[in-house]
């Protein structure tokens, strides 16, 4: 089965997530059977920066939810990261 994990950013006071990718790219990260990816739980932080070419959108903040919708042999993983004042900056990065 493959894979296609898309994260969304949620701003602060919005009622609606903002995806962050660009229309050449519908999914940040696509994995197969082969591969092995991380997938962020909620609770986790994430973060990523923007990229004109492939994410226009940063994502920095905590995992608020994750969808996982199945079609025909693939599986599109949303994951939606809220905005957080949370100190999280405490990893050492």
């Amino acid at each position: 089965m493959k894979y296609g994990i898309d994260f969304r950013i949620l701003k602060k006071g919005a009622t609606s997530s903002v995806d962050n990718t660009t229309m050449a790219r519908p999914v940040d990260v696509e994995v197969d059977e082969t591969c092995f990816a991380l997938v962020p739980n909620v609770g986790d932080f994430v973060d990523m920066e923007g990229e004109t070419d492939f994410r226009n959108v940063a994502v920095h903040g905590k995992v608020r939810c994750r969808l996982f919708r199945y079609m025909l042999g693939y599986c599109y993983v949303t994951i939606v990261v809220e905005e957080s004042e949370e100190e999280w900056t405490r990893a050492g990065i």
